[in-house]
């Protein structure tokens, strides 16, 4: 490749330089970070008297090492840095709220030249939480974890035995830089989102484009952790490329839902066989005959138990597979665990009973408030199957009782999904009242949300779901009492979700330029994760970002046709 060539296709990279060549920086430093996604990628740094020296120095490393026909490399640009003591950086690392929250870079001048971007930090798990810290509860007190940075000063320079100690004799600076991804010749400007996220861009303008590609990628990230057995890989810690040990039936069952969503949104009929595979390793391993019943099975380290939400979700994942695929194979045992939750899991007075023991007996009447939205949804969508009136009878007598009870207080997403299912058949006041309140009496929190927590998005678009619905039924004069506080209402629903949907893509989304700082790129690239909890790679986390991320999909789609269709036009027009 010609040098002309490299500076064409670097010309953004070059332009960056200019005008920092321009502003006369202290320090010129490029940062290139490559690889092919087997392996975690290679860090260099670049550096030069001048912004000019560092451009030539990189057009003659990316010839030197083949760059551009490398799977993908990294570009960052140090733009701007200032001098700290060792005490600040420290104070700094403890005072991160939350762990891998960090969002700072810093570099290090003395016996030897050090430089860690946020993303090596976090990859390679060289800030740690002290062991007090509890996910969710308390702050992580975070500090260098030596092991750690000793093994990572090794792998990228070759040093043997690095002493954190040292960096009290060094000069230490702070910087932050302007960076690019590049891969199969296209050119992702970095954009920095806080909290350590920093991807692609991702705006209003190209978020729907983004999250179909997300889908997409994501649905085969979770298939890809279907085994040959049906049985799925239960997650990663992918600093280490650890897997997570046991194993969860309420996972299982609810992991398959979601991708039997995104069979159907992606018109993947290629995914109907590992579907099939999945629900009949559920059957087979975690659905057992007990006193006569069809029960889903929780092993115990002494005996097991046996949960209202494992139940739920078997029904779900079943009636999905059957809605999406229309095999009535499984038919028989969906009826036979929709039966036991009538006589086992429901008292007289229509109350639930989360947990039974060995003997089928009550052990907890509650447990988590997720599993009485979980059965409710999950009756219904038997009901969409079967059409008993049995089985809606019992819907609305749980209702009733949530109603009751004001379990819109728990603003859970799984009551949301069920209120809008039950109006698709019942539309009463009463379960439009429930589940606006469901929502709305949470959104101020939910719009603030650090964390991707993508349940959240799944709650806004069953609202979204609900506004529409309410909107041309003659229930919304009696729900608001003007059109104007009805389109306050919507559009506050509609804002928060599409808030939510760029939230989650820029914090929760293992984007491959994330991805190359983890030790195996190729395993959780486009995967979905929690990065408070050590970037934890669940099937359920990719299973709730699957679900609100199609849904949301769907809903502007349908708006979307909604506003061709009184237009006059067509999507195609």
């Amino acid at each position: 490749m010609s040098v002309q060539t490299m500076e064409s296709q670097f010309q953004m990279v070059k332009i960056q330089l200019d005008i920092l060549e321009a502003k006369q920086s202290q320090h010129p430093m490029m940062i290139v970070s490559t690889g092919n996604f087997a392996e975690r990628g290679t860090v260099t740094e670049l550096y030069g008297k001048t912004y000019q020296s560092v451009w030539h120095n990189f057009l003659s490393y990316v010839k030197k090492n083949q760059l551009t026909s490398a799977c993908y490399f990294r570009i960052d640009i140090l733009t701007e840095e200032r001098q700290i003591s060792f005490e600040q950086l420290q104070n700094l690392i403890r005072s991160v709220k939350r762990n891998n929250y960090g969002d700072f870079n810093f570099r290090i001048e003395g016996k030897q030249s050090y430089s860690f971007l946020m993303e090596e930090l976090a990859g390679n798990a060289i800030l740690r939480p002290s062991k007090e810290h509890k996910v969710g509860r308390n702050l992580p007190n975070l500090s260098i974890d030596e092991q750690n940075y000793r093994g990572y000063i090794k792998r990228k320079y070759g040093k043997k035995n690095a002493n954190v100690n040292l960096l009290k004799q060094s000069k230490i600076f702070l910087f932050k830089t302007k960076a690019f991804y590049f891969e199969q010749q296209q050119v992702f400007p970095i954009i920095d989102y806080g909290n350590g996220n920093r991807v692609r861009e991702i705006t209003y303008s190209n978020v729907d484009r983004t999250t179909d590609l997300v889908i997409e990628k994501g649905a085969a990230y979770l298939n890809r952790q279907l085994t040959d057995s049906g049985q799925f890989i239960y997650g990663y810690f992918p600093c280490y490329d650890q897997s997570i040990k046991g194993y969860n039936s309420v996972r299982h069952f609810s992991s398959i839902y979601a991708l039997a969503e995104a069979a159907a949104y992606l018109k993947d009929r290629g995914m109907y066989s590992s579907l099939k595979q999945s629900v009949l390793w559920g059957v087979q391993n975690l659905i057992v005959n007990k006193e006569g019943y069809t029960v889903v099975e929780e092993p115990l380290k002494n005996g097991a138990e046996y949960k209202l939400g494992a139940q739920a979700t078997a029904i779900l994942a079943i009636a999905k597979y059957i809605e999406v695929t229309g095999d009535p194979q499984f038919n028989a045992i969906l009826q036979k665990l929709i039966l036991v939750v009538k006589e086992k899991f429901i008292t007289k007075d229509n109350r639930t009973i989360h947990v039974l023991d060995e003997s089928l007996t009550i052990k907890e009447k509650f447990r988590i408030e997720y599993y009485d939205g979980e059965i409710l949804f999950a009756l219904l969508r038997a009901y969409g199957v079967f059409k008993e009136e049995k089985i809606m009878k019992i819907c609305e007598d749980l209702m009733a009782q949530f109603i009751a009870n004001d379990y819109q207080k728990y603003h859970d997403h799984w009551l949301s999904y069920a209120v809008n299912e039950f109006l698709r058949y019942k539309k009463k006041e009463a379960y439009y009242r429930f589940g606006l309140d469901n929502a709305l009496g949470n959104i101020r929190f939910i719009e603030k949300r650090d964390t991707a927590y993508p349940t959240m998005l799944e709650l806004l678009v069953a609202a979204s779901k609900m506004i529409d619905k309410l909107e041309v039924s003659g229930l919304k004069a009696k729900i608001f009492n003007q059109e104007e506080e009805f389109e306050t209402v919507k559009n506050r629903i509609n804002a928060v979700m599409k808030k939510r949907v760029l939230h989650e893509l820029t914090t929760g989304v293992m984007f491959p330029e994330f991805a190359q700082f983890f030790k195996k790129p190729e395993i959780v690239s486009f995967g979905f994760f929690a990065r408070h909890d050590r970037f934890r790679m669940r099937i359920d986390d990719a299973e709730h970002f699957l679900s609100g991320l199609i849904n949301y999909r769907l809903q502007v789609i349908k708006e979307e046709e909604r506003w061709l269709e009184q237009s006059g036009l067509s999507r195609y027009s």
